[in-house]
């Protein structure tokens, strides 16, 4: 490992501190009041050893201060909730941050949707980071189970769409982060495009539209940002159909071409009520158009119909006059 990776390394991991330090504080996580927040932020990072967050963490009871008044600010985001698929809104049951959500529109236009919870992916780097098992480099996030015959039978044969929602909080794959252009989403195996190349927008830790916006392009530096990857190449959704056929799974993967130097965790800023939050593969049958000739028919079917009432009518009025 070169100097240059140390230094990103101990950059990250002081990010990664500072981070909890702060949202320790302000979910309330710890009994730390008003006056006494500074002195406990100095103690806990005297522990830990992080002098230089002191400038930046003695701000305390001030941080939770502004947070809560943001809160009380905040307005919720439909980007997050809506895929870029032509299937658009998101069922009930998904949240608007954090997971991996999962939208397929398969050669039926059915629809089968799946969201992984975040607490069920990666964390740490992906040389000593948990599970042990998705260390490595492509390195495993996640791994989506439940893909059985039924749900790719309703796909139609095929797949034609296809969107993946990701969370990361301080992703480093923005223009100007040190990752940038240098990460790729793998989906089974397959190239599924360039972090970088993600609109994302910032939210908080609720899904919340957040002051940071969207990033046009990756998920940046110390922000919270959620963004669609999307397909519709097909030749690509061919063998990510196949793939399900032959693993009934999805396994997303993150390959780095400078591996190692970026911590990993997809529950980072996210509300602990929504990182527990997931749902196996879904469908939801197409709603075909009626062919012309189906229309066509109904409409003289109806004319035909209001025909015989009116004759029954006029046979009803001439049968009253006789009598």
């Amino acid at each position: 490992m070169t100097r240059f990776q140390v230094r990103r390394k101990l950059r990250k991991a002081c990010s990664k501190a500072k981070y909890v330090a702060l949202g320790t504080l302000s979910m309330g996580q710890t009994s730390v009041n008003r006056t006494g927040s500074r002195l406990g932020v100095r103690a806990s990072l005297k522990l830990v050893g992080i002098k230089p967050f002191i400038r930046v963490l003695t701000l305390g009871s001030t941080t939770v201060l502004g947070l809560s008044v943001v809160a009380g600010s905040a307005h919720a985001t439909t980007f997050t909730l809506t895929s870029p698929t032509s299937g658009g809104t998101l069922g009930n049951g998904f949240t608007p941050v954090g997971g991996i959500v999962l939208d397929l529109i398969g050669q039926n236009n059915a629809r089968v949707t799946s969201q992984l919870a975040a607490n069920q992916t990666f964390v740490g780097f992906y040389d000593n980071g948990t599970p042990v098992a998705y260390r490595g480099n492509p390195g495993t996030i996640g791994i989506q189970t439940g893909f059985d015959s039924s749900v790719i039978s309703a796909l139609g044969g095929g797949i034609k769409e296809a969107a993946i929602r990701f969370s990361l909080y301080d992703g480093d794959s923005a223009s100007g982060n040190f990752d940038f252009n240098q990460n790729t989403l793998q989906v089974n195996g397959l190239n599924f495009g360039n972090w970088s190349s993600v609109n994302t927008q910032n939210t908080d830790a609720q899904g919340n539209a957040g002051s940071a916006g969207f990033s046009n392009g990756g998920f940046r530096n110390d922000t919270l940002d959620t963004g669609w990857f999307y397909s519709n190449n097909a030749t690509l959704l061919t063998n990510l159909y196949n793939s399900f056929v032959n693993t009934q799974k999805v396994v997303y993967k993150v390959l780095d071409a400078t591996p190692y130097d970026n911590y990993y965790d997809f529950t980072q800023g996210i509300s602990a009520n929504l990182t527990n939050v997931g749902q196996g593969p879904s469908v939801q049958p197409s709603n075909p158009v009626p062919e012309p000739l189906t229309i066509l028919g109904s409409l003289a079917a109806g004319s035909f119909g209001v025909a015989l009432r009116r004759k029954y009518n006029k046979q009803q009025q001439k049968e009253t006059a006789k009598v």
